[in-house]
């Protein structure tokens, strides 16, 4: 019973010891990559075009620049920002491929790929 207690308290010891796992700098957390949208079943037919919801956060300890779009089209927006930041906003898009990148120089770059219909 020693041994047990002993064990627990050593794994637990271990377990507060590591470090956690980071956050990217530049986490888009929608899109999702690879995937097709809307999300349905049977799987959503061709589309013109869709109001597209897109979620990202920019983490990095002092005063920074991001900028953000779609595809290799100029940005869409910017923003200046001290430690943090996160954007959550719908835009139009036409159905097809594309890409939703997210751009903080000196932070980091994050892209995802995602298909507006079929």
């Amino acid at each position: 019973m020693k041994s047990l207690v002993g064990l627990c308290v050593l794994v637990a010891a271990i377990t507060m010891a590591t470090p956690a796992v980071a956050q990217a700098p530049v986490n888009i957390i929608y899109p999702i990559q690879g995937e097709t949208y809307p999300p349905s079943d049977p799987a959503p037919p061709a589309l013109a075009s869709l109001y597209f919801p897109a979620s990202f956060s920019v983490t990095c300890s002092g005063d920074h620049t991001v900028s953000w779009g779609f595809d290799s089209n100029p940005a869409i927006g910017s923003a200046l920002f001290y430690d943090t930041f996160s954007a959550h906003f719908v835009f139009k898009l036409p159905g097809g491929d594309h890409k939703f990148w997210v751009d903080a120089p000196g932070c980091g770059y994050s892209e995802v790929k995602f298909r507006i219909g079929n």
